[in-house]
């Protein structure tokens, strides 16, 4: 074979080798993608989506080599934070957004993010070790009341940032912090702006928590600290020429944004669950682990024996009828264990009841699927329990109903509010009079200012306010 076939074979054998690996990329990001829109929810407000984008693909725009259609989006999470899925999915949690000062420092992140995906950082080192919410339940019904749950019961509880960031090592972190401010400065932002946000980060984190950061070997992320040493040293080699931002007021694209969770998916108080939007009432055991995802109510006992999930059903059919599909499409494998399905009156509605039971190393589980209406609704239970706790679990059932009005009166929402310094007052006195609901510490902190000092008369400051939730 002559040289020339040789160089030509190699060549075309690496390029369909780098499709094929880009096509992964993107399969696995499309895939992620669809969890996080479950299990987070994608930030309700066109206009602050749309600067997020604009802003993420000015950036883009300026890569040397972009190798995927890059899409930036919002999404409601109370943790500060950021991060890519492969495939070129960013996405900028709500919780980030009041501690940063202007567009430059959303720009360093957002670029931070870009280059672990379009470097395929994610592809090369996200872990899959997630802990399954039911792990602990030994035989087959785990999998039947998984598929009835919409395998929800398999997934993770709630997925955070952590899943798709922490498992960076120091050197991808510190390569996707030089290489995006790099990208930032292109696209004419002021790098220095990445080391004053992971500042005011861990200051506000360290407030909220009480833990101050520390220098562990283990730590994935590089200490902040070290990490701005080695910004700023890299910044020394950067030509940084400032052009106009996207935006003329920062403060106010992000004036009115929810800060924690957003009442209109539902609010945990203890052990109950109210929907102001849906308009339900559930009440699950003391002591129980309720998570609260965009696609249902997951709830399990703290060692993971009883587990129970809520959602809606097309109602448009009868849950006799929703009991006969799910009938016809469980596995052969799980015949053994269906106990009965029968009509069920509760609450003086008439529902549909589909029972399973199985003999296990541990002792007899019972499960369930359980169709009710409620208001014009069909809501799907799905449990599983050991024997002893089977009647426990099914008395939560019993709970759901419709919220009442003193319960709707009583749910309240909180959001960034941007207020006007009248400079003559401490930010202690400003939040005196705005009602702002931070404490003055952390208010002066995500605002960086002197908390003991009088604010200069017109600065535009961050505060949180609380206002009852309207539907």
């Amino acid at each position: 074979m002559n040289k020339l076939l040789i160089i030509i074979l190699i060549t075309f054998s690496t390029i369909s080798v780098n499709a094929q690996n880009i096509n992964f990329d993107k399969k696995m990001g499309e895939k992620q993608n669809k969890t996080v829109e479950t299990q987070m929810g994608i930030y309700q407000n066109e206009k602050m989506n749309a600067y997020i984008d604009s802003l993420g693909q000015r950036l883009v725009a300026h890569l040397d080599k972009k190798l995927f259609d890059y899409k930036f989006r919002l999404v409601l999470q109370e943790a500060p934070n950021a991060f890519a899925l492969p495939g070129g999915y960013i996405y900028v949690t709500t919780g980030i957004i009041p501690l940063l000062e202007n567009e430059d420092e959303l720009a360093c992140i957002i670029g931070h993010e870009i280059i672990h995906s379009n470097n395929r950082h994610g592809t090369k080192k996200i872990r899959r070790n997630i802990p399954f919410v039911i792990l602990e339940i030994p035989g087959i019904l785990v999998g039947i009341v998984s598929d009835a749950a919409g395998a929800l019961l398999q997934a993770p509880v709630k997925i955070t940032n952590a899943f798709y960031s922490a498992s960076y090592s120091r050197k991808l972190e510190t390569e996707a912090d030089d290489q995006g401010i790099v990208l930032a400065a292109k696209a004419g932002y002021d790098p220095n702006a990445l080391p004053d946000i992971l500042s005011r980060m861990i200051k506000a984190i360290e407030k909220v928590t009480g833990n101050e950061e520390t220098k562990s070997y283990f730590n994935d992320h590089p200490y902040t600290p070290d990490r701005n040493d080695n910004i700023y040293k890299h910044i020394k080699d950067i030509d940084i020429h400032k052009t106009k931002h996207i935006s003329n007021n920062f403060l106010e694209e992000f004036d009115g944004i929810i800060i924690g969770e957003s009442a209109s998916k539902g609010i945990i108080r203890e052990n109950k669950f109210l929907h102001p939007d849906i308009d339900f009432y559930i009440e699950f055991p003391k002591g129980w682990v309720i998570e609260n995802q965009p696609s249902a109510i997951i709830a399990h006992d703290t060692i993971k024996k009883s587990a129970l999930t809520l959602s809606i059903e097309d109602p448009n059919i009868s849950p006799r009828q929703a009991g006969a599909n799910f009938l016809n499409t469980i596995d052969h494998k799980f015949r053994s264990t269906l106990v009965d399905s029968m009509d069920y009156i509760q609450n003086g509605e008439k529902g549909y009841l589909i029972k399973f039971s199985e003999n296990t190393s541990q002792g007899v589980m019972n499960a369930f699927v359980l169709w009710m209406p409620l208001n014009g609704n069909i809501y799907k239970f799905t449990g599983i329990s050991p024997k002893e706790k089977y009647s426990f679990i099914k008395n939560v059932t019993k709970s759901l109903r419709v919220l009442t009005e003193d319960e709707k009166n009583s749910i309240m929402q909180k959001h960034l509010k941007i207020v006007t310094a009248n400079g003559n007052e401490t930010i202690t006195e400003l939040s005196k009079r705005t009602n702002n609901k931070l404490n003055p510490e952390l208010t002066a902190i995500i605002n960086s200012i002197d908390g003991q000092k009088k604010i200069e008369k017109g600065e535009q400051i961050k505060i949180v306010v609380e206002e009852l939730y309207m539907k």
